[in-house]
């Protein structure tokens, strides 16, 4: 890693401990449902929390595995406009405005995820199974939102700063 400052090393941090907290919980989820095939085949009994767990566990991963997807650049695009727009310039001003409504749509989201959790701790909802307050299922919505807005704001920054510069990829759209 290069020395990149206190902000630098918590990032560094922070994207690890995202990492291993996927794989920690994939690997939990799957013993979990593990254990659930074996307590139906073989004990003829299920655990009853285990289903909704496993559910509750595959949700927050999904939202917290947009961030990782984002910072891997591995989310889905359509590039055929990259075939016709064959400037760095012109590439960048489409990233940048494909970012900038992704960038506005997980800031919605950060509100208005807010609001549903804020509606949820209020009226006391609880699972089922677990008894478990559903706002902790919920909170990765805005949770998750926030996190894309922090790792967006760096790329925009760096495809406006490749937009203004004109000797980039030239003034021909």
């Amino acid at each position: 890693m290069k020395d990149k400052g206190f902000l630098g090393k918590i990032v560094y941090g922070y994207n690890h401990l995202e990492e291993y907290l996927l794989v920690g919980s994939l690997v939990f989820s799957v013993l979990l449902v593990f254990l659930q095939v074996v307590m139906r085949t073989v004990f003829k009994n299920s655990l009853s929390w285990s289903e909704e767990l496993a559910r509750y566990l595959f949700i927050w991963q999904t939202w917290l595995g947009v961030s990782i997807a984002f910072k891997e650049d591995e989310h889905i695009k359509v590039t055929l406009i990259y075939s016709i727009i064959k400037n760095k310039r012109g590439q960048a001003i489409i990233d940048f405005l494909a970012d900038s409504i992704w960038f506005l749509f997980s800031f919605f989201l950060i509100f208005n995820g807010a609001k549903l959790v804020s509606s949820i701790v209020s009226r006391n909802v609880t699972s089922s199974g677990l008894g478990l307050p559903m706002a902790f299922v919920y909170v990765v919505f805005p949770i998750s939102s926030a996190l894309v807005c922090i790792r967006l704001i760096p790329k925009l920054k760096e495809k406006m700063n490749l937009i203004m510069n004109k000797e980039a990829g030239g003034d021909d759209l």
